[in-house]
């Protein structure tokens, strides 16, 4: 599809397509990202950063900000609600290699918005203003700072949509809108015309996100005035959706698919260890979806407790 090939700019970033990978908590690792890179993902985010984990030195925490050379341009995607926390978890993802930092006002999870973090400083807007202003005065200028964003946090509630203009005015170069409610969670239909009414109104690209499935959608956000789309859930157990949806083009051979399934597989290996067989067990139901694996060896893959268990079904699918 042209239009998504068609270079973009977020402040000083320079993008060469306008596909991202939408940020994932427990998805967007170090493998999940190369490999849909590999697919043509022009952007790819980190899975969402706590600023407190950073301040504080969380080990785990700061896993999450080693990235790779191949990995450019990637976002780093953090969450809190002190201003002065987030300034300095943000200067810490520049210095870490950050070629973006987003700032997560979408999270509807319990445990985040408990905390007055993710999709609840959309009932604090004056809060969610100050959070962006101190991480855009932290940000070096070659940073840009994105914010998500939910259309509001119940329905018929427009919160997220009415606070956006203020978070661009307070140094906000881009936003991102998943326009369901923050009650909604993920269910229902995602609503566009919010999207595009943003698109319309804001000085600075507006992304699209949520129910991003296929080039059709693609581009009828593109047309109505967003800047770019990211694709989420509807990439999982199938990377090659990008390809796809770039190029118009059908599933690649099943060949192809269970080598990128052995890849991921591999490099999660390398990145995770054992743990990896917890974490990839999230995806054998997507791959079974993009008909990639048959349902019974998800079975089998589900109860496997090795990696070396992993890879022998795989060789023998």
């Amino acid at each position: 599809m042209d239009g998504l090939a068609t270079p973009f700019a977020i402040g000083p970033l320079r993008l060469d397509r306008r596909l991202a990978m939408a940020p994932m908590a427990g998805i967007t690792t170090r493998p999940f990202r190369r490999s849909v890179r590999r697919w043509g993902a022009g952007l790819v985010f980190t899975e969402m950063i706590s600023s407190h984990g950073i301040a504080y030195g969380n080990p785990r925490t700061r896993r999450y900000l080693e990235i790779g050379d191949d990995e450019h341009p990637v976002g780093f995607q953090i969450f809190g609600a002190d201003p002065a926390l987030m300034a300095e978890a943000a200067g810490v993802c520049a210095a870490a290699g950050a070629d973006l930092v987003d700032l997560n006002l979408a999270c509807p999870v319990r445990k985040v918005m408990k905390t007055g973090a993710g999709a609840a400083l959309l009932g604090a807007p004056d809060l969610a203003e100050r959070v962006v202003a101190a991480v855009a005065a932290a940000l070096p200028a070659r940073v840009p700072l994105t914010v998500k964003l939910r259309s509001g946090l119940t329905g018929g509630d427009r919160a997220g949509v009415d606070l956006a203009a203020r978070l661009v005015a307070a140094g906000a170069a881009a936003v991102c809108l998943h326009p369901r409610s923050a009650s909604q969670l993920y269910r229902g239909r995602a609503d566009h015309t919010l999207t595009l009414a943003l698109a319309r109104r804001l000085p600075v690209p507006v992304i699209a996100s949520g129910d991003v499935t296929d080039g059709t959608v693609c581009a009828g956000l593109l047309d109505g005035g967003c800047a770019a789309v990211m694709l989420a859930r509807a990439a999982l157990g199938r990377p090659w959706l990008f390809e796809e949806v770039l190029t118009g083009a059908g599933q690649p051979p099943l060949e192809e698919r269970l080598k990128e399934v052995g890849r991921f597989v591999d490099e999660t290996a390398q990145e995770r260890g054992e743990r990896g067989v917890g974490y990839l067990r999230q995806f054998w139901p997507r791959f079974r979806r993009s008909g990639t694996i048959e349902s019974g060896l998800v079975r089998e893959l589900m109860q496997a407790s090795s990696l070396g268990e992993v890879r022998d079904l795989l060789r023998r699918s």
